[in-house]
């Protein structure tokens, strides 16, 4: 194994030569016969290690084993407690959650450049078949994949069995994970009873399932470069936001899914029932929103947890927009890139925030005054221009709709002596 293991990343994982990687190691078999490998490579290796404290004493040794591994071998060795409690999350993802973030604190805090882990061809045949069970789409029955986001799996190739035959045959030393024949987990189950059966059935299952996933990945590949290609005619890009036809959609509801899984949606039948909905309307993702918007769906990043509130002093703001604060005489000039006020009028500092139910506005032009909400209404702004639309206020009343239009109460048409302008 050693010799093809030594093959495999010399033609595989060239770029890890001559770079410093974090090897992820639990103690058990798996991880310690990754680091046994690389350290017989004479690679420049870390360890890193989690204890999420779930096994009681059983962890907590895993952790002594781990650190005594790595002083007796002169290895760098990073460790971390958890609590893995992650809101609608199980222990399981948590603890994946929690483990990856820290290995990617890890590796920017000591200047590393790559996270190792110790998946094998039995992970990968688990993944498949619990993604098959989930409707996850071609991508999702291509197993775990080889390299992405600076973590390599250069165990893939392996079988669990090549990988204890190596611990066994090299005197590598490990821990056993009891909870691994317990199957209260449904990737133990799989691994446990449903891959054992199958082994029976057809004893190359193994072999067949990689070489099934390798004839996958490249069908997701062609559908990939497809999609992409797809994209750059019908997304189009306009500033921050992406703008789809409708009616595109609706032709095309067959490659619904593939358009948009990279944004976190994965129900197609929404996006299409999006398409016949009226203006306003708008479904999420984690990180997305996707609106209706008359002929049109927008496609926009959720930005709804930015700062809301912004001081603007004397000296103007830098961000997040570039406003200047200027103190003389001046000539008004009315258009919607600056504000003249008069300084008795204010007290600084002025605020700069995003609109919220109940501001209403004097609008210059207008009589009486306005609710900001039915302003918007009146100028057919999208749902992501209202919340692209920043407000400057004087404690909490509204003296400008920036960039747009200002309130009379504070608008000086003559002997102003501040002028506020957005750059």
């Amino acid at each position: 194994m050693y010799k093809l293991f030594s093959a495999h990343i010399k033609k595989e994982f060239k770029f890890l030569k001559n770079s410093k990687l974090l090897i992820a190691v639990s103690g058990g078999v798996d991880s310690m016969v990754l680091i046994n490998l690389f350290k017989k490579l004479k690679y420049d290796v870390a360890i890193a290690h989690c204890n999420f404290k779930l096994r009681n004493q059983e962890s907590d040794l895993d952790e002594v084993f781990v650190r005594k591994y790595a002083f007796e071998n002169s290895i760098p060795f990073y460790f971390k407690d958890f609590v893995t409690k992650i809101p609608k999350q199980s222990s399981q993802m948590a603890a994946r959650t929690l483990r990856y973030k820290w290995f990617y604190e890890v590796l920017k805090k000591e200047k590393l450049d790559y996270i190792l882990t110790a998946h094998h061809l039995d992970d990968s045949l688990e993944t498949f078949i619990l993604n098959l069970s989930r409707a996850s789409g071609i991508e999702g029955l291509t197993g775990i994949k080889t390299f992405k986001d600076s973590i390599a799996r250069p165990l893939l190739i392996f079988s669990k069995n090549q990988i204890l035959n190596y611990a066994k045959n090299n005197n590598v030393n490990w821990r056993e994970d009891s909870t691994n024949t317990k199957n209260d987990y449904q990737r133990n189950l799989i691994r446990n009873k449903v891959i054992p059966n199958l082994k029976k059935i057809h004893p190359n299952f193994l072999e067949q399932s990689r070489k099934t996933m390798k004839f996958l990945t490249q069908s997701n590949n062609l559908i990939n470069d497809y999609i992409n290609i797809i994209k750059k005619k019908y997304f189009v890009k306009h500033n921050d936001q992406i703008v789809i036809s409708k009616n595109f959609l609706k032709e095309n509801h067959n490659i619904v899914f593939e358009l948009f899984k990279e944004y976190g949606f994965k129900n197609s039948n929404q996006i299409i029932e999006l398409c016949y909905a009226i203006s306003g309307k708008l479904i999420k993702s984690t990180n997305y929103i996707l609106l209706s918007n008359r002929s049109n769906l927008i496609l926009k990043k959720n930005n709804l947890n930015i700062k809301e509130l912004y001081e603007v002093g004397v000296d103007g703001l830098k961000s997040p927009i570039n406003i200047k604060v200027l103190k003389g005489k001046f000539k008004t000039i009315n258009n919607n890139k600056s504000i003249y006020l008069c300084e008795n009028d204010v007290e600084f500092p002025l605020f700069l925030r995003k609109w919220k139910k109940g501001d209403v506005i004097f609008p210059t032009g207008m009589e009486g005054k306005k609710m900001i909400a039915k302003y918007f209404k009146d100028q057919k702004m999208s749902f992501f221009d209202k919340q692209n639309q920043w407000l400057l206020c004087n404690n909490d009343e509204v003296m400008w709709i920036v960039g747009q239009r200002a309130d009379r109460r504070y608008f000086k048409f003559e002997n102003a002596s501040i002028k506020i302008e957005v750059l």
